[in-house]
């Protein structure tokens, strides 16, 4: 094997340095924001259990006898959820109306939602509307959530099991800060 020439090195040196200038100038330039100037990012995070669609059965005594060793328990529920209605508004005008179906193959798991939006800076009042149990008219849970958006931030609004809160963040498609 023989060895390369000086000025072969010298030729893979500059070709590897000009290939790492425009790499490193194409990480910097052009800037790119996922946001208009003097906009910030409003992000939902959906993970919520809905009710049921068929109340829990409560067994007797006798019946859970009857029942074979490994499957006694003291009610018998249907897996099937309900599907959850959500509605968010901004300063009263909808920004989102949709249905979410649960997970699973006997639709028993969890109801999963993620949406953002780009917003002008400035403040607003979040209006989050929810819908999970059986009924076919109204909403189980109204919160309302004050927001001041600055232009380059995003905020999360994550709706889990038990509550619906609002997490400042940095900037967009930033993790939130907690």
């Amino acid at each position: 094997m023989r060895m390369p020439r000086p000025t072969q090195l010298a030729g893979q040196a500059a070709a590897w340095t000009l290939f790492a200038a425009v790499t490193g100038a194409f990480a910097q330039w052009p800037a790119y924001s996922p946001l208009p100037r003097e906009h910030g990012e409003l992000k939902l995070s959906m993970a919520h259990l809905t009710e049921r669609v068929e109340p829990c059965v409560q067994l007797s005594p006798e019946e859970i006898a009857a029942l074979p060793p490994n499957m006694r328990a003291p009610e018998q529920c249907a897996r099937a959820r309900v599907h959850a209605v959500v509605q968010l508004l901004v300063d009263g005008e909808p920004l989102l109306d949709t249905t979410v179906r649960p997970v699973g193959l006997a639709r028993g798991g969890r109801a999963y939602l993620q949406a953002n939006w780009g917003l002008p800076a400035g403040d607003y009042i979040l209006e989050l509307r929810l819908r999970d149990t059986p009924r076919d008219e109204g909403f189980d849970t109204v919160q309302h959530f004050p927001l001041s958006l600055a232009a380059g931030e995003s905020v999360l609004l994550n709706v889990g099991d038990g509550a619906a809160r609002l997490i400042p963040g940095r900037g967009p498609g930033a993790a939130p800060q907690e």
